[in-house]
């Protein structure tokens, strides 16, 4: 009992961080609506496990351990690719800064107005 009571404390701090980045505009109301129903599903796994047992049986999983292992693996390997695209854009995104702030000291120093 001790342990799905800090369990379910984790869960609604992690609940009520995204709600407010969400406040703060850094996450999208459809994002903290997922995260709201991930969050709902692991209260109820935590409380009552054999819903995800009774859930693996519907699936074609053996055990309900099996299948929160399972989604697990997949929410870390979206959440990776998630990361990977976004530092991707970011390198995009400085490269053209950094080569804009390039040019123009060099078009600057060419044209004489060293002030740059």
């Amino acid at each position: 009992m001790l342990f799905q009571l800090v369990l379910s404390a984790a869960f609604l701090a992690s609940l009520w961080l995204v709600w407010r980045r969400h406040q703060q505009q850094a996450v999208s109301g459809a994002v903290a609506w997922l995260w709201t129903i991930g969050v709902i599903g692991a209260l109820v796994v935590t409380w009552y496990p054999d819903t995800a047992s009774f859930i693996a049986n519907i699936v074609g999983v053996g055990r309900g351990s099996d299948l929160v292992v399972y989604l697990a693996t997949i929410l870390l390997f979206v959440l990776v690719f998630q990361l990977h695209v976004s530092h991707v854009r970011l390198e995009r995104q400085l490269t053209k800064i950094v080569r804009a702030e390039s040019l123009a000291s060099l078009d600057s120093r060419l044209h004489g107005n060293d002030n740059v």
